[in-house]
Parts: C-alpha cells; sequence; structure tokens
C-alpha cells in the first residue's frame, strides 16, 4: 500500500502544501522536505495537463503523494491527470451523494467505474504492465480528496461520505465561511459549528477530515481538534511571507541608520 493511504487508514496525521507556480524547480526544491503530498492546483491556478506532466516529475523516487486539485467533477480532467501520473484527486464543489459517486466513479476502471484505458506516465509508458497497475492502484496507492464547501454540502455531508472510495473530506476555510455568508470569520458560532458537524461525520464514515488552515496558529488548532490531512501555505504564499519578513527586519535597520 502506498505511504499516503496506509497513513490515512491508521489515522496519521498527513502535512502537505500547494503548488501553483508553474516551474519544476520549485516542485525539486521542496521535494527535499518532507512532506507527505503535494496538490498541484489546476483550479485557482494556471496550470494545465502539460504543465503537471513536468512539474510532477521532479517527485518520481521521493516518498511525496503527488495529488491533482482538478478544475472542477469532470471524468475527462481527472482520467487525463492520473494517466500522466498523479496518484491523488482532489475534488471542488462536492454538495451531494450524487456528485461524490460521480467523481469516485471517474478515478476507477470498469467495472466499478468510467476511467478509460489509456494509460501513460502512469505506467511508465508502458514499461510497467496494465494488468499490474489495474490491480494495485485503485485498491493500494489511489487518495480520493473531496472538498466540501457549502451549506449544502454540511447538509448532506452523512451521504457524501457514506460513498465507498472516498478517502479525504477537505475543508477550504475561505470557501466555506464565504458560501456561509461570514467570509473569512474563522471563529464565528455558524464556521465552528460546521467544522464540528463536518468531524463527527468523518468519525462516521472512517474518511480523514482535511483543511487548509489559514495560517501555522490554525494548523496546529486543527491537529489537536482532529483534522488529519493538513496543508500548510504554498509555493506562492511561503515566498512572499518569507520576503516580508527579511524585508521588514532589514529595512527597520536601513530605516534606523539612515535616520541618524
Amino acid at each position: 500500500m502506498g505511504k499516503l493511504r496506509s497513513m490515512l487508514k491508521r489515522g496519521g496525521v498527513t502535512i502537505g502544501t500547494w503548488i501553483g507556480i508553474n516551474h519544476p524547480d520549485v516542485v525539486d526544491a521542496i521535494s527535499e522536505l518532507p512532506f507527505d503530498w503535494i496538490i498541484f492546483d489546476m483550479e485557482h491556478c494556471p496550470l494545465d495537463v502539460p504543465d503537471l506532466e513536468v512539474l510532477m516529475m521532479p517527485l518520481r523516487g521521493t516518498e511525496i503523494t503527488p495529488i491533482v486539485r482538478v478544475p472542477w467533477n469532470d471524468f475527462v480532467a481527472i482520467k487525463r491527470v492520473l494517466d500522466i501520473g498523479a496518484e491523488g484527486i482532489m475534488v471542488p464543489w462536492i454538495n451531494s451523494r450524487e456528485d461524490a459517486e460521480a467523481a469516485v466513479k471517474a478515478t476507477r476502471y470498469p467495472p466499478r467505474g468510467l476511467r478509460g484505458v489509456g494509460p501513460r506516465r502512469c505506467t511508465r509508458y508502458g514499461f510497467k504492465s496494465f494488468s499490474d497497475y489495474y490491480e494495485r492502484f485503485e485498491e493500494e496507492d489511489l487518495v480520493v480528496v473531496l472538498q466540501v464547501e457549502t451549506g449544502e454540502a454540511l447538509e448532506n455531508i452523512e451521504q457524501i461520505l457514506s460513498v465507498d472510495g472516498v478517502d479525504v473530506a477537505f475543508i477550504g476555510p475561505m470557501d466555506l465561511t464565504t458560501n456561509l455568508g461570514i467570509p473569512a470569520q474563522f471563529e464565528h458560532p455558524k464556521y465552528l459549528e460546521a467544522l464540528r458537524t463536518f468531524l463527527r461525520a468523518c468519525e462516521n464514515h472512517g474518511v480523514a477530515p482535511g483543511i487548509a488552515p489559514p495560517d501555522l496558529d490554525y494548523a496546529k488548532r486543527y491537529i489537536e481538534e482532529g483534522f488529519r490531512f493538513v496543508s500548510i501555505m504554498s509555493d506562492l504564499s511561503a515566498m512572499i511571507s518569507a520576503y516580508k519578513v527579511a524585508l521588514e527586519d532589514i529595512k527597520a535597520l536601513a530605516d534606523r541608520l539612515t535616520s541618524h
């Protein structure tokens, strides 16, 4: 069984980050860090399938699981990123059991699903047999992450998580608070109750709860509350944050020296 899937099945806490910058150097550098997974974001970042194929290459031979957030719950998009070697799929805007079933079916070959047969990089361009990949991948390596982002999704959360094949349910706090009419109010009682409802449902169905915390303090808090698939920052936010801290420090010194 793949490392990430195994960790999730054991109830372990897994940590990842987001890639939106379209250059393999970024992934290559980050791959030296002990992340459990990396999400390549097609929903909000200017990344397409040809970009992803190159961006995922530096992760080969590492223990980091490449996950792709597809732009929509679309079986063509899911099929294409699986064919180029994604080992996990994150699907946005899941609001019903039917949405969840469609997402899971898109990741499976017949008779369990709808995925067309045309593997590429996922079978090392044919150097690995398709039969081995077919028998192993869906049961041992594949991680399916469904995003729960709306009030409707919360109302249907028990039905959504009852679908076989869902490994992780994931909250984006900005999306969820916005859809609840309380944008970015992460201490609002309505949002806190939504988190409690979400965590109970995940526990009921043996699904790992995931979240993209607004900052590192929230990340620590959410882990303590029971979240087990937690992202920290992104390539762009980490770069900006590091530069901001360094500039504030250096400019404070420069301002003191020039004021004398």
